[in-house]
């Protein structure tokens, strides 16, 4: 009987310390629990095959997905590069833990997360691998900000050196329009010259004189961005200042079927602003417009150049029927070096820099595009 009542008092013994471990293993998921579900940063926990089987309320919201839609799928399949961060997983049964930086992982709605990786194995009390955790912590804040940095570096480097382009370019193009002056005294005095030949040698020297000025002002209009040089505001017609930029870009559409129509409101548009800044902008856009055509093909191209006046506000409405802008580059288009354009062609420069003087004028810069249809960029500024 004595042997029974020990054994019964061993049995409520083992009962209460196995309650008690309940309870404290009770306690300690409900207290990882609560940590998971109030990080902020993305956490997550996988088996000994990499499944996910616990994942941070922070992790949905970093990638976006709800924690049904990640439970038992491997971690690698939301990273960017699975098999990259497969071999971080791989590096961390190894050595037992691993921390790995800058590692992107895609986003529910597409875009990158970058977030910088620590690994850590998770053993058993006999040293057998059951799985991992991974705390994630998001910089892709960061990151674009260290981005925009090197960019805004960039743009500073291009602002030392603008004085010197500016000076090299400046000197060999005063060169050549004294040199074109004299020529047309020469041929305004030769004799023997048939009325045609005459004609035509006076055209060429008017051409090389009207380049060599439209060099000299794309080196102030760099200079005078660098410097953020005060406006130089005066009337004058718009409609003027688009026929001359379509003329500057004569040479673009020579060899093209591209077609540029002008419906402009009737009679001249006038405007005080400044004539040589819209200029730039114009130029920028509809040169951006037959480069578009011409991507999409060519055939049948057009560009139409609008003009509205709408009480104190004048529009301008540049169209081309090229291939669009695809979406995923619609909400970079204003960012500076950003531009899609192939290496040589393109510098990401000309649309932030319209953008900007746009805005300077008092007015605005916007866009409408249709994949495969075209594009309209308007241009938005005070008749005074």
């Amino acid at each position: 009987m004595e042997s029974n009542s020990s054994l019964s008092a061993d049995l409520k013994k083992v009962a209460r310390e196995l309650q008690s471990h309940k309870i404290e293993l009770h306690q300690t998921r409900a207290y990882l629990q609560c940590i998971l579900q109030n990080s902020t940063e993305l956490i997550f926990a996988t088996d000994a095959e990499g499944v996910l089987v616990s994942f941070s309320k922070g992790g949905v919201k970093v990638l976006g997905y709800s924690l049904e839609e990640v439970f038992g799928r491997p971690i690698s399949d939301l990273a960017e590069d699975p098999e990259s961060f497969a071999s971080v997983i791989a590096g961390c049964q190894q050595e037992g833990c691993a921390v790995a930086l800058d590692v992107a992982f895609r986003h529910k709605g597409g875009e990158a997360v970058y977030c910088n990786v620590s690994l850590m194995d998770l053993t058993n009390r006999e040293g057998q691998r059951v799985g991992s955790v991974g705390i994630c912590q998001d910089i892709t804040r960061q990151k674009k900000l260290q981005e925009d940095l090197i960019q805004v570096d960039r743009l500073a480097e291009i602002g030392r050196i603008a004085a010197g382009v500016a000076h090299e370019i400046n000197n060999p193009v005063a060169v050549i329009n004294e040199a074109s002056g004299w020529a047309a005294e020469v041929i305004a005095d030769a004799k023997g010259l048939s009325p045609d030949d005459r004609e035509e040698l006076e055209g060429v020297v008017t051409k090389i004189k009207a380049q060599t000025l439209r060099c000299r002002n794309i080196t102030h209009k760099l200079l005078g961005f660098v410097r953020d040089s005060d406006l130089a505001k005066k009337e004058f017609d718009l409609h003027e200042t688009l026929k001359e930029t379509v003329d500057l870009l004569k040479s673009e559409v020579k060899y093209t079927s591209i077609e540029i129509d002008m419906n402009f409101v009737e009679g001249p548009l006038p405007v005080v602003s400044d004539a040589r800044l819209l200029e730039q902008v114009f130029v920028n856009i509809v040169a951006n417009a037959i480069h578009a055509v011409v991507a999409k093909g060519g055939e049948n191209g057009r560009i139409e150049i609008r003009t509205l006046k709408r009480d104190s506000q004048i529009e301008v409405s540049i169209e081309d029927n090229g291939g669009g802008i695809p979406e995923e580059h619609q909400d970079k288009v204003f960012e500076l070096f950003y531009t899609t354009k192939p290496p040589g062609k393109g510098t990401g420069l000309g649309l932030p820099i319209c953008q900007n003087i746009v805005r300077n004028l008092g007015g605005e810069l916007s866009f409408e595009t249709t994949v495969g249809v075209g594009t309209t960029f308007t241009v938005q500024i005070p008749a005074q």
